[in-house]
């Protein structure tokens, strides 16, 4: 017997095993009280999902990388006006953060670029985008991409030819790191989460290298006697799936054959002699659940209660319960139509509302936005105007609202292999749900056919799902608020904490903010903790500030510790990219390009107003003395009409006031006054429109 629901209502159904009869319900919680703890955990999370559109999927050192950043409601996909703050950073192979960016985010959206220094080293590099707010959630929910960036041509000021030996050298150990780069890791992953002895399931394998790139290879599952019990293969993208009936007391084991012809084994995970089974087949137009329970061997069989949740996003659209005996099975029927695109989330409970098994399934797009360009002639000349007509549409053909962002690039490029292809497609409905590394993701959206079909349901069948945890949803607010220690940026801001040399908070100290080059001052104190927080910066563009701190009683006895809002990279959540081939780099195609972008570099840095972007600076010894007085740290900077040194004075430190270091004041006529006149900065001059940064206490 089966059950069919429509989808975004909350149908409690009961279901039995096929050719069974109708079992009477025992009670059991409210289904649809799990859709509404699901509903206030989204309410209260209001999580993020950020998205960088680059111009190139690859990048020669010494280049730009230019890139429109979005922030989207990961919930509805519409642009997000909570955080207003958006950090995007370069990662190293050896997960050093070595570039960053501090972003104003205007409804969700902004731009920016990152110049690549002419003397950075061949590599995949990773490309990060988070807010604050994110990082309350897993590393793995980060917007990343791997690009990578070839040091194509000889860095700017030139460096010897390195010897044959040297060479040699490099080759070798370039080779020796690609070798443990390709070490194969070769996984296996239950349907639903379990092996239950005499029950069949499918699993899921992954083989992939240590940097993540999937592995084609084959390979046999034998028993603990050596019986082989079935065999299976991975394509390019190293993942797979094929169907098994553990048996109890059984150990299982693959012996797989690995690209360079040897062979490894890998354990598959353990039988359970008890448990629940949740299977999810995509038949036509509708979703095929079939749920199945075993008890433990020996112990009593009552009717089990279940309840099954579906959720895409948060927003549940099926919630269903019944009873199943042993050896009976639970089938229910979720029609496609209607439901959001995206990953649906088919959680299976048991009657104490536990979650006992979760598979994802991935819903596509009905009708998707129509985007087209119409340029206005077939064909341009060198600095010829190029005008386009943009047009976004419905599937109806209506006209819709959009954000576009646009990438213009030669057709001939440098290789982007070692890198990932992706959309702002594949991310919001796929990868931006999902933990870990997907290769190139915007695979699975080039082409609607039974191979990528298959292809995205191993994907999900062994990738894992980490937004929540039910134990935190179920949990309530509390358990919520717990596990959020980063705040949510409105604007961008300054903080950190004044301590001792020996690092103990000093309170209530003193601090001088200078802000840009009119030296615009906020005076602030620190509170009771040292803690202290600066809000407002205009965040136009790159801005200097300088921040001086003293103790309560004028003491400069104290340091400053800046919060650290660039994290590095967990390991939990890294794969170390594979380095860049050195035959590649060698080759005519890629030495061409490095030659043409050198060129390109030299004139923009002529014509560019910052002479020095992009251009890093070889290691320099400065020989001499510091000269005594510092004109940094006056707070004219350099407009002063005259600079009176009262160590070049005699008899200053005599003087009562300022005013008896001017000779014409201390000769001048009897009864006459000098007056200082202190003029406060133009508010009008100011980046951010009048307004100073406010100081607040964290």
């Amino acid at each position: 017997m089966k059950t069919t629901t429509s989808p975004r209502r909350y149908d409690v159904v009961a279901v039995i095993g096929l050719g069974a009869v109708a079992l009477g319900f025992a009670p059991l919680p409210d289904p649809t009280l799990l859709a509404h703890r699901l509903h206030e955990f989204y309410l209260a999370a209001q999580p993020e999902v950020s998205y960088l559109h680059l111009d190139q999927a690859a990048y020669a050192a010494g280049e730009t990388l230019w890139f429109k950043a979005y922030l989207l409601d990961a919930r509805a996909h519409q642009p997000d006006s909570l955080s207003r703050v958006l950090y995007v950073d370069v990662v190293a192979p050896d997960r050093q953060v070595l570039f960053r960016r501090t972003l104003r985010l205007g409804n969700g959206l902004a731009a920016g670029d990152i110049v690549l220094p002419d003397t950075l080293s061949s590599g995949v590099y990773t490309v990060r985008a988070y807010t604050s707010w994110m990082r309350n959630s897993p590393e793995g929910l980060f917007f990343t991409r791997r690009v990578p960036v070839w040091q194509a041509a000889a860095p700017a000021g030139g460096s010897p030819e390195p010897s044959a030996a040297r060479r040699n050298q490099l080759a070798r150990r370039t080779a020796r790191a690609l070798e443990a780069a390709s070490q194969p890791d070769v996984q296996f992953f239950p349907e639903g989460g379990d092996y239950v002895a005499g029950l069949q399931t499918t699993v899921g394998v992954k083989a992939a290298e240590a940097g993540g790139h999937g592995l084609a290879l084959a390979g046999v599952v034998v028993d603990g006697a050596g019986q082989e019990v079935v065999r299976f293969r991975t394509p390019a993208q190293g993942m797979a799936s094929f169907s098994f009936t553990p048996q109890a007391g059984q150990k299982y084991q693959a012996r797989v054959t690995l690209p360079d012809n040897s062979t490894a084994s890998y354990p598959l995970p353990a039988v359970q002699a008890a448990g629940w089974l949740l299977n999810v087949r995509e038949v036509g137009d509708d979703f095929r659940v079939f749920v199945r329970y075993q008890p433990a061997p020996g112990a009593a069989a009552p009717p089990a209660p279940l309840q099954l949740l579906g959720h895409v996003r948060g927003q549940p659209v099926y919630a269903g319960q019944g009873q199943i005996q042993p050896g009976q099975t639970f089938q229910a029927t979720i029609a496609k139509a209607g439901l959001p695109a995206g990953v649906l989330h088919l959680t299976l409970f048991d009657g104490q509302q536990v979650a006992r098994a979760e598979r994802l399934v991935f819903v596509p797009e009905a009708r998707p936005l129509q985007v087209r360009l119409r340029p206005d002639k077939p064909t341009y000349g060198p600095h010829e105007l190029v005008t386009l007509e943009v047009e976004v549409s419905t599937a109806e053909g209506q006209p819709a609202p959009a954000e576009l962002s646009l990438a213009v690039a030669g057709a001939a490029g440098l290789p982007t292999a070692g890198g990932d292809a992706t959309t702002v497609r594949a991310h919001l409905l796929l990868t931006s749900e999902l933990r870990g590394y997907v290769e190139n993701p915007a695979q699975y959206f080039a082409a609607h056919t039974p191979e990528q079909q298959r292809a995205l349901n191993d994907l999900l069948l062994t990738q894992g799902w980490s937004r929540f945890s039910w134990q935190q949803v179920l949990g309530g607010s509390e358990a919520m608020a717990a596990d959020y220690q980063f705040p949510l940026e409105r604007s961008l801001s300054l903080s950190g904490q004044l301590v001792r040399p020996n690092g103990k908070p000093l309170p209530e100290g003193e601090l001088t903010l200078l802000l840009g080059k009119q030296k615009d001052v906020v005076i602030s104190k620190a509170n009771a903790n040292g803690d202290f927080l600066f809000l407002g910066f205009p965040g136009l563009d790159t801005t200097s500030v300088l921040l001086q701190a003293r103790g309560a009683k004028g003491s400069r006895n104290a340091l400053l510790r800046l919060n650290e809002w660039w994290p590095r990279p967990t390991p939990a959540d890294w794969r170390p990219p594979a380095p860049l081939s050195p035959l590649v780099l060698a080759s005519a195609p890629v030495v061409a390009y490095g030659q043409r972008s050198r060129r390109q570099q030299v004139l923009e840095q002529e014509f560019r107003p910052d002479k020095t972007s992009g251009i890093v600076l070889r290691n320099v010894t400065i020989t001499g003395q510091r000269p005594a007085d510092d004109p940094t740290r006056a707070l004219h900077g350099n407009s002063a009409d005259a600079v009176l040194r009262p160590d070049k004075i005699s008899g200053s430190q005599s003087f009562l006031n300022v005013f008896e270091l001017d000779p014409g004041a201390r000769g001048g006529r009897a009864g006459q006054r000098q007056r200082a006149v202190v003029q406060r900065p133009d508010p009008g001059s100011h980046l951010h429109s009048g307004q100073q940064p406010a100081a607040l206490f964290a």
